[in-house]
C-alpha cells in the first residue's frame, strides 16, 4: 500500500471512481444504450419489413405482369381468330356475290337469247306472211295471164329463187 501512498493515490478515491464508473455504465446502458439499441432494432425491423414488402410487391407485380401477358396473348389470339373469321366471311360473301352476279349474267344472257329467238320467230312469221302475199301475187299473175305449164313453172321457180336469196321476183327468167 505504500506504493500507492508514495504515488499519492487514494484507495478510497479509486474505489469511488470505479463504483461511479460502474454506476455511469449502468445508467448509460439503462438510459441511453438500451433505448438506442431498441431504436436501432426497431429501425432494422422496419427496414427488413420494407424489404419484405418490396419483395412481396415485386412478386405480385411479376404475377400481375405474367397474368397481363397471358391475357394479352389470349386477346391477340382471339383478335387473330376474329380477323380470320372476318376474312373467311368476306371471302364467302365475295363468293356469294360472284355467284349471284354469274346467275344474273346467265339470266340476262338467257333472256337475251329468248328475246333473240322470239325476234327470229317474229321475223320468220313476217317472212312467211310476205311469202304468202308474194305467192298470192304470183298466183294472181298466173291466173291473169293464162300461162302454159312451162311458163307457170318458170314463174314459181323465179319466185322460190327470189325468196331464198332475198331478191324481188322479176316476173321473167
Amino acid at each position: 500500500m505504500q506504493i500507492l501512498q508514495s504515488l499519492d493515490i487514494d484507495l478510497w478515491g479509486v474505489f469511488a471512481q470505479i463504483v461511479g464508473f460502474i454506476a455511469f455504465i449502468w445508467f448509460f446502458k439503462k438510459l441511453l444504450y438500451s433505448p438506442l439499441v431498441k431504436i436501432l432494432d426497431d429501425r432494422q425491423a422496419e427496414i427488413k419489413l420494407t424489404y419484405d414488402q418490396l419483395d412481396a410487391d415485386r412478386e405480385a407485380m411479376q404475377k400481375t405482369r405474367a397474368d397481363y401477358e397471358q391475357r394479352l396473348a389470349g386477346i391477340e389470339a382471339q383478335a387473330r381468330e376474329q380477323i380470320q373469321a372476318a376474312v373467311k366471311e368476306a371471302q364467302e360473301l365475295r363468293s356469294n356475290i360472284l355467284a349471284d352476279a354469274q346467275k344474273q349474267a346467265q339470266a340476262t344472257l338467257e333472256k337475251g337469247r329468248a328475246d333473240a329467238e322470239r325476234e327470229r320467230e317474229i321475223a320468220f312469221l313476217e317472212m312467211r306472211k310476205q311469202i304468202v302475199d308474194l305467192s298470192l301475187q304470183a298466183a294472181g299473175k298466173v291466173i291473169d295471164e293464162a300461162l302454159d305449164t312451162k311458163k307457170h313453172q318458170a314463174i314459181v321457180d323465179d319466185f322460190i329463187a327470189s325468196v331464198e336469196f332475198g331478191a324481188s321476183p322479176s316476173g321473167s327468167r
